[in-house]
């Protein structure tokens, strides 16, 4: 793709403006100029970008059905969150792991599973090892993107003060049960992602996985805000 692909400003994410003519990046909270090659800038970037598109949604909904019920009956919108949970949860391990996502990608079941593991890999409860963890998918996340609605082996846990995130029972796949608490588990990502934001610069590993699947997402920006021949620096390494 070229800088001829945007061609208007945007918000790249919420208070992020984009103004294509002048080639410059503003954030409206600060009123500063970003630079989307600086690792501090690109952090704030994927941070309001997470925080507003994926939490504020997320929290959202959450504090809607509490208005209705303060003890989360009837969860009306557990399903929605989970749609948002999950999507956080490959999101992160693909900048944890530095794998950007492409078209046609077959990665994901098993980027999902590690994420799975490193926000909920164990409670007072559950052990959670790869074979549980795909019973746990294929009823959530996989089932929702088919039929907009968790798989029979699904409960959502409506004791929110004092649940378990995720919680697995039983031996036999056909026969086991697994219960979900939305609230729970939002809390789970979301101290899981500020772990991440505090931990980005550490080592060079981490650093560099985190700019290679950020470059890719913005790779378009990136070349209208740099000049063609910087850009060949900022190649992403797929």
């Amino acid at each position: 793709m070229s800088e001829g692909d945007i061609n208007e400003d945007f918000y790249l994410c919420e208070g992020i403006w984009l103004d294509k003519g002048n080639k410059t990046l503003t954030d409206e909270d600060t009123k500063h100029k970003l630079d989307i090659n600086n690792i501090d800038d690109m952090i704030i970037i994927f941070k309001r970008e997470v925080e507003a598109w994926l939490f504020a949604p997320m929290n959202q909904l959450m504090n809607d059905d509490k208005d209705i019920n303060s003890s989360y009956r009837p969860f009306k919108n557990a399903i929605f969150m989970l749609f948002g949970i999950f999507s956080y949860i490959e999101k992160i391990q693909r900048y944890k792991d530095g794998e950007p996502y492409i078209s046609g990608d077959s990665k994901s079941t098993k980027i999902l599973t590690l994420g799975f593991k490193n926000i909920f890999g164990s409670n007072k409860k559950s052990e959670f090892g790869d074979k549980k963890i795909s019973t746990i998918l294929e009823n959530t996340r996989h089932t929702m993107m088919h039929s907009g609605n968790i798989g029979d082996k699904v409960l959502l846990n409506y004791d929110y003060a004092n649940a378990n995130a995720v919680t697995y029972i039983g031996s036999n796949k056909n026969l086991c049960k697994i219960e979900l608490n939305p609230y729970s588990m939002l809390l789970a990502i979301a101290k899981d992602f500020d772990e991440y934001l505090k931990n980005i610069k550490d080592g060079a590993t981490r650093q560099d996985n985190f700019k290679t699947v950020f470059k890719s997402v913005y790779s378009d920006e990136i070349k209208l805000l740099y000049k063609r021949e910087n850009f060949i620096s900022l190649k992403v390494k797929i």
